[in-house]
C-alpha cells in the first residue's frame, strides 16, 4: 500500500480559489512524483454558503448555519474539484457525521469507499455533514471545531501514518502572533507543555475552532503513533511535509523555538 497522509484544511486556509489550485498541485505532485496517497479533510462548507448568499443579496432568517452548511458544501467542493480539475485529477466527497463513524458497519464501509477511491487516484475531500448533524456546531460556538476532531478520527480509522493541520498562521507561537508581534513560533512541542502554551493562544484570531482545539487533537494524534504537524500557509508547505523537511509546529519529545 501506498504512504498514506491526512491534510486537514482550515477555512482560512481556503480564502481564495488561487490557494485551491495551488494546494491541488501540491497534492498532484505527491500522488505522481512520490506516490503518496492523500485524504483531504476540509472546513470552509458554511462560510462558502454564507458568502454565496451574501453575493446574491439574501440574508433570510431561515438560514441558520446548517442550512448555509448545506449551500456552501457544493461550492466547497466545486471549489476543490475545478482546483484538481487544472491538474487532470478528480474528487470525491466524503460528507460523513460523528455518528456514521461510531458504528462498525456504517465505520467499515467509509473505510472501504475512501480506500477505493485513493486506488482509483481519486482524492477524498472529506467534511463533516452539518445538515444531519449539528454536532460541529455547538462544539464550535463553544471554540471547539470539530472538523480537526473529524480530521483525528479520519486518521484513526485509516490508520495513517501522518497527520497536517493547516491554519492561517505558521504554526504555534507562545503568545497571539495577531496582538503580539514578538511572539516566539515552536518547531517542536511536547504533550507535557501543551497545557501551559495553550493558556497564551486565543480562539478569535486563529478561526472558529482555534489552536486549542487543534493542539487537543493533535496530541491525540501524537500518542496514536502518528506524526503530526501544525503550519500555515507558507510555499509549498504539504510538500514540505510530506518528504519530512520542517515546516510549522511539530508535537514531539522536547519543546525548542524555530
Amino acid at each position: 500500500m501506498a504512504r498514506l497522509l491526512i491534510v486537514k484544511f482550515g477555512t482560512k486556509n481556503l480564502a481564495d480559489f488561487s490557494r485551491f489550485v495551488d494546494y491541488a498541485r501540491q497534492i498532484k505532485e505527491l500522488i505522481e512524483d512520490d506516490e503518496v496517497w492523500v485524504v483531504v479533510v476540509s472546513s470552509g462548507a458554511i462560510f462558502h454558503g454564507w458568502n454565496r448568499m451574501h453575493e446574491l443579496g439574501i440574508d433570510s432568517p431561515f438560514l441558520g448555519q446548517e442550512e448555509l452548511a448545506g449551500i456552501g458544501s457544493r461550492h466547497l467542493l466545486n471549489a476543490w474539484g475545478n482546483a484538481f480539475a487544472q491538474h487532470n485529477r478528480e474528487v470525491a466527497q466524503v460528507w460523513v457525521t460523528h455518528n456514521n463513524l461510531s458504528g462498525n458497519g456504517e465505520k467499515e464501509s467509509i473505510r472501504e469507499r475512501i480506500f477505493n477511491y485513493l486506488k482509483a487516484g481519486v482524492v477524498p475531500i472529506v467534511n463533516e455533514n452539518d445538515v444531519v448533524s449539528n454536532k460541529e456546531i455547538k462544539w464550535m460556538r463553544q471554540g471547539v471545531s470539530e472538523n480537526d476532531r473529524l480530521a483525528r478520527r479520519i486518521a484513526e480509522l485509516l490508520r495513517v501514518q501522518e497527520i497536517l493541520f493547516l491554519t492561517d498562521v505558521a504554526g504555534v507561537y507562545d503568545d497571539d502572533p495577531g496582538l503580539n508581534r514578538d511572539a516566539r513560533l515552536y518547531q517542536v512541542v511536547t504533550p507535557e507543555d501543551v497545557p501551559f502554551i495553550a493558556l497564551t493562544v486565543t480562539t478569535g484570531v486563529l478561526g472558529r475552532g482555534g489552536m486549542k482545539s487543534k493542539l487537543n487533537e493533535a496530541i491525540a494524534c501524537f500518542f496514536a503513533g502518528m506524526r503530526v504537524v501544525i503550519a500555515g500557509n507558507e510555499e509549498d508547505v504539504i510538500l514540505k511535509f510530506a518528504r519530512r523537511k520542517s515546516v510549522g509546529t511539530t508535537i514531539g519529545t522536547f519543546t525548542r523555538f524555530k
